[in-house]
């Protein structure tokens, strides 16, 4: 199995312990942990869904990033990555412990971060490391001085709820499929441009979607009324229906994400351990898209 179904498949082994209850629907994507939100016919705890944090930095600083062979097995090399001061990241606030002291760490998701960053630090015939999207093997922030060059943010309205910004051609059918997906796919970025990806079937397995776009274009205003999130570039992005709404500026071009509501839930099984999942129906332009937004928590 590939990489996008077998990191949502092995998450699923991981949680445990909610059993899902009656609920109010949420009105939007509540940032809060110990939530209840409606998905569909089902109420889950945030705790389960793609809750991400966001962290902007305060001036311009570095952080590791990994990267991994594009064409052949090998080991992961480092790099340092630069980002700019007002670069929005996502990740976590935790703790590790130091001798009989608790200190803070932050967790930085590298490979989430656009093709246009990460593109600066990348080695010839590598690719980030996706790995690193996962809580296996973040990019970790331990000193005081690096900690200080982030500040919490809201998430950006640009990003779809819940979701990690991943959203993949098809509709229903495909969203509950075990097959990966292999060939469009559309990323939100946290720090704020929208790609356009065709899958790359040259690569070795798991690399298809981070290969350099098809088009890009960096998020210079977003709207959103849901259920309609409205991004707009400074350029046309070929291979998605645009609206071209001003002759000059910045925001000359309109890309709408529709959220269709209306989740689909793929039922774990309790006896076994494996939660189910749920993904989100979306139409990028008038086209259907689906994205993965959490688990259900329905496991013992």
């Amino acid at each position: 199995m590939a990489l996008h179904k077998w990191l949502k498949i092995s998450g699923a082994f991981l949680i445990a312990g909610l059993a899902l209850m009656a609920g109010t629907p949420a009105a939007a994507q509540t940032e809060r942990p110990n939530s209840l939100v409606k998905v569909g016919h089902y109420t889950a705890s945030s705790n389960f869904l793609n809750l991400s944090q966001y962290y902007q930095t305060t001036r311009t600083t570095t952080v590791k990033a990994a990267y991994v062979p594009t064409h052949k097995f090998g080991g992961r090399v480092m790099r340092s990555l630069t980002l700019p001061k007002g670069t929005v990241a996502a990740g976590y606030l935790t703790t590790h412990k130091v001798g009989s002291r608790l200190q803070p760490q932050l967790l930085i998701y590298t490979s989430r971060l656009s093709h246009h960053r990460l593109a600066t630090a990348q080695p010839a015939g590598y690719t980030i490391d996706p790995t690193s999207d996962t809580d296996n093997t973040p990019t970790v922030i331990t000193t005081a001085r690096k900690l200080r060059a982030f500040k919490r943010v809201h998430c950006p309205r640009y990003m779809p709820a819940y979701s990690h910004g991943d959203l993949y051609a098809g509709g229903a059918a495909a969203a509950i499929s075990p097959i990966e997906p292999t060939s469009t796919s559309v990323r939100v970025t946290p720090d704020g441009y929208v790609e356009l990806l065709t899958y790359d079937h040259t690569v070795r397995g798991g690399l298809g979607f981070y290969q350099a776009p098809t088009s890009q274009g960096k998020i210079t205003k977003t709207v959103f009324h849901d259920p309609y999130r409205q991004l707009y570039t400074q350029h046309a992005l070929p291979g998605l229906r645009t609206t071209a709404v001003h002759a000059s500026g910045t925001a000359r071009y309109r890309l709408t994400i529709k959220n269709r509501h209306q989740p689909q839930h793929i039922i774990g099984d309790p006896l076994r351990g494996i939660a189910g999942t749920f993904d989100s129906l979306y139409q990028i332009g008038g086209v259907p898209y689906y994205t993965f937004i959490g688990y259900d928590g329905a496991s013992n």
